[in-house]
């Protein structure tokens, strides 16, 4: 723990302290799904299908904790150039902020030593972040000189963080020193990068766009840490969760020198983010696998090239179907629209008896992702 005593707000904590049983089966689960994700070969077509929805979304998703409505579709929109009239000038102009702040995240490069924070990539985090943005007080990349408000009512009561610019950068300095020691750095990448966002928050150096510094701050320290792809997700769990997001922050402050319920939160984050991470990259590893299962199962001729490129169909287009639909919709037209419902009905009582389609009580047919196993 690093005490430090400021002008005006009294004494301020930095802790790594944190309650385990509320902690350590979260930061085991966490470890051991990204150890896995890991080994799982990533294709690079997969890798560059997966890699700029997450980013995007997670774009998306930082603005909207804040209020800007622009989705995730639009985001891409915008970062194709686009002019996305139906949004303000303001949050479009925040969305194109955030995607050069991203741009500047993908190149934080995976180290063997933790990555050492320091005030000038805060202060330069907190320009991209705000440029041209309109705001009566903040001045981007430069710290706040007066008193601000964090939290509401609803979210567990507002916190008045340190007021006086000269708190500030005393506070920030500390802070940076203190997430550098050789303490902070022997911890667990998850605890680290939550804590950096916690106290950053704490401290609230900046008349705006501290939320969006803030969880930018932890993707960094989660990313130089070999720790793909959740320091861009985590951001969607927030928003989803924005409220208890809000509430665990309001915790910590109240418990004072306690930073567990915030420490939970993300890595309860962490754990969802990487589970829906797997989940995905097992999808597509299906898909692939399952893809080369077919053509292979043609190759002996114990699968039709119809019934080959029904599988393969279904594949791109994972949806559920009766024997009408089959012969009369789209997407299977193609294949059917020309042969008897005799023969549909002979080709689906072949692939349901192979495993390779399943049939529901409603008479509905689908893929079967885990004829593999």
């Amino acid at each position: 723990m690093r005490e430090f005593l400021t002008f005006k707000s009294g004494k301020f904590y930095f802790s790594e302290k944190y309650d385990t049983s509320q902690i350590e089966s979260l930061l085991a689960r966490a470890t051991v799904l990204n150890e896995t994700i890991a080994d799982l070969p990533i294709l690079p077509e997969l890798a560059a299908q997966i890699q700029p929805d997450i980013m995007y979304s997670s774009i998306a998703g930082t603005a909207a904790i804040e209020g800007n409505p622009i989705t995730g579709d639009d985001v891409k929109k915008i970062a194709r150039g686009e002019e996305v009239e139906i949004y303000s000038k303001k949050d479009r102009q925040e969305i194109k902020n955030l995607i050069k702040a991203y741009h500047l995240l993908s190149g934080i490069a995976p180290a063997a030593e933790p990555f050492l924070l320091t005030e000038e990539l805060i202060c330069e985090l907190h320009e991209i972040i705000t440029r041209d943005v309109p705001d009566e007080n903040n001045v981007p990349g430069k710290y706040r000189n007066g008193l601000v408000y964090v939290g509401d009512k609803a979210h567990g009561g507002v916190y008045i963080p340190p007021k006086i610019i000269e708190d500030i950068r005393n506070l920030m300095r500390e802070f940076v020193v203190w997430l550098n020691s050789d303490e902070i750095l022997r911890l667990n990448p998850f605890i680290r990068a939550s804590l950096a966002h916690y106290y950053f928050c704490v401290i609230h150096p900046f008349w705006d766009g501290n939320g969006r510094t803030a969880r930018l701050l932890e993707a960094i320290l989660l990313q130089s840490a070999n720790i793909k792809y959740v320091p861009r997700e985590l951001s969607n769990y927030y928003y989803r969760n924005v409220d208890e997001y809000y509430n665990s922050f309001s915790k910590g402050i109240k418990l004072k020198n306690d930073a567990t319920p915030f420490l939970k939160f993300c890595l309860e984050a962490s754990v969802d983010s990487l589970a829906r991470i797997k989940e995905t990259i097992v999808y597509f590893i299906r898909k692939f696998s399952l893809r080369d299962f077919y053509l292979f199962e043609r190759k002996k001729k114990i699968l039709t090239a119809r019934q080959c490129e029904l599988l393969c169909l279904l594949l791109d287009n994972p949806v559920s179907f009766t024997i009408k639909e089959l012969i009369d919709s789209r997407p299977f037209l193609i294949l059917y629209s020309k042969v008897t419902t005799q023969t549909a009905r002979r080709d689906l009582k072949k692939l349901v008896a192979g495993k390779l389609l399943l049939v529901a009580e409603n008479n509905k047919y689908s893929l079967n992702f885990r004829v593999l196993g």
